[in-house]
């Protein structure tokens, strides 16, 4: 990686949207340029998922002007994710749609624990490493991640709670009114949510509990208003007063406290019963406060990615473990497909994150062994849709579990509609490549044969094998006829020659 190089992170959350650019320098990443946008994408989102008029131009609007901020940083120097509301979301292909486009990069949708696994490494590039075991506690619009470990980086435990500051200020107080009876049920519902995984928490223990975003950040700096000469951070025994404080003011318009901002006071009930139902069930005494959060966590993750430190790649070695993996076969079909990859990317536009995707679905198309040989296709791709998959966006997990669904037998080309349209192309050359390195490699041996020749132009690919080859195996060529049928379904037009190109019928 060259020095001066620029990175971007883009956090798309329920309140905020937030964008960091960092140049690469000396040998680390130094921020350069912040952008923050209220967007409060989370306030305008219907019981039906749906979002307002509003709410959606002023999404749009935001993520214009980011978009301009970027352009000219390469896409693989970019990474943007979208959170709790993205995740609520009816459609959300539609919506990613204009959104990618305003944008000018692709948006990733992560999971609830994902995101918290991406805030506890931006939690951990801001502090020192930590001495014992760390929990860190992250409040945003839409939900609240907990997630805690005994290094700096790595998570032990990992969760996500659909009570961030936005929905709970909608749900307890909707028409903004405070009381504390209203207050009091809707700690409830919060405590009785946490309840379960707080003893996990509790078990696993802590020395050093720290807290993240802007939530946090701004009852630390009421606090502090209130009581100068306390130690800084979030104490437990004062947020009753800060509560008291609140709910004096009868209407979510009226707080006004030292310490609090004009943008955050609409949400800052909400946020603050939030922390005060977890500091409560998890008995935390004091919070320290960090300055970094998940957009830190996702600028650190994209250096991580393109310095062969990619928490993906883990994942896929911990699947294959936990599945059981016939890592030889895995591996056979792996070179095979790299191979066929590398003779066609330029034609087809195909990159290096494609060629991630290829050998992850290598590797992993067969874990749903485990499960039954009968439609162990469909068990594969339901695995990797719904796995817990730390590293990988929502949209990574569909994109293979859709080449899993599609690897064998029958192909459904409406399988592909369920991917955004930017990815209907690069998945279907991509399962073309994988359907052919499972045909060659049916045997399960060593002697799958890396004597061949790929060649690729739109819609038209030729595979090329040594003369007499296909006359010698009748069981592949029999499998290769099958292929060209299926991969007609997906309008791309397979022919089979000899490497002295003379084609010949099939």
């Amino acid at each position: 990686m060259s020095e001066r190089e620029l990175f971007a992170a883009v956090d798309l959350g329920s309140n905020s949207f937030h964008m960091i650019v960092a140049r690469f320098d000396n040998g680390q990443l130094r921020v350069i340029d912040r952008i923050k946008d209220m967007v409060r994408l989370g306030g305008g989102l219907d019981q039906r998922g749906q979002l307002g008029p509003e709410t959606r131009e002023r999404a749009l609007a935001s993520l214009s002007r980011f978009g301009q901020r970027i352009a000219g940083i390469p896409d693989h120097q970019v990474r943007a994710v979208g959170t709790q509301t993205f995740r609520r979301l009816r459609n959300p292909a539609a919506f990613l749609v204009i959104a990618e486009t305003a944008l000018g990069c692709p948006i990733d949708i992560v999971s609830g624990r994902e995101e918290a696994r991406l805030v506890y490494l931006g939690v951990g590039q801001g502090m020192p490493a930590p001495n014992g075991r760390r929990l860190v506690i992250d409040i945003g619009g839409g939900s609240t991640e907990l997630v805690a470990g005994a290094s700096a980086t790595e998570p032990a435990q990992a969760e996500s709670f659909a009570h961030g500051c936005v929905a709970v200020t909608r749900s307890a107080f909707p028409d903004g009114r405070l009381n504390i009876k209203r207050w009091q049920r809707a700690s409830r519902v919060i405590a009785a949510d946490l309840q379960g995984h707080a003893e996990i928490f509790k078990r696993f223990g802590w020395d050093q509990a720290v807290g993240s975003s802007g939530t946090i950040r701004a009852v630390a700096s009421m606090l502090a208003s209130l009581y100068p000469n306390h130690r800084p951070g979030v104490d437990r025994q004062l947020l009753p007063e800060l509560r008291e404080r609140i709910l004096a003011a009868g209407h979510i318009d009226k707080i006004d406290i030292d310490g609090l901002s004009e943008r955050r006071q609409p949400v800052i009930a909400g946020g603050v019963l939030v922390l005060e139902a977890v500091m409560n069930t998890l008995s935390i005494d004091h919070l320290q406060v960090s300055d970094f959060a998940l957009r830190e966590g996702l600028l650190h993750d994209l250096l991580g990615r393109l310095e062969d430190r990619d928490p993906r790649e883990r994942t896929v070695l911990a699947l294959c473990e936990r599945y059981q993996v016939d890592t030889d076969q895995a591996n056979r079909i792996d070179d095979w497909t790299r191979t066929a990859f590398d003779q066609v990317a330029e034609d087809w536009n195909l990159g290096p994150a494609h060629a991630d995707m290829l050998h992850w679905i290598s590797q992993l198309h067969e874990i749903g062994l485990t499960i039954a040989h009968e439609n162990d296709h469909l068990h594969s791709g339901y695995i990797l849709e719904h796995a817990d998959m730390p590293g990988f966006g929502r949209q990574e997990q569909q994109f293979l579990a859709c080449l899993a669904r599609l690897q064998r037998q029958r192909i459904q080309p409406e399988e592909l509609t369920r991917l955004p349209a930017r990815l209907h192309d690069p998945a279907r050359r991509l399962l073309a490549l994988l359907r052919l390195g499972l045909a060659m490699g049916r045997a399960r041996s060593d002697r799958i044969t890396t004597d061949f020749g790929l060649q690729a132009h739109q819609d038209e690919l030729q595979l090329a094998l040594p003369p007499g080859w296909l006359q010698a195996h009748p069981l592949t060529r029999q499998d290769l006829e099958f292929e060209q049928q299926q991969l007609a379904r997906l309008k791309l037009n397979l022919k089979l020659a000899e490497l002295d190109h003379t084609l010949t019928d099939a």
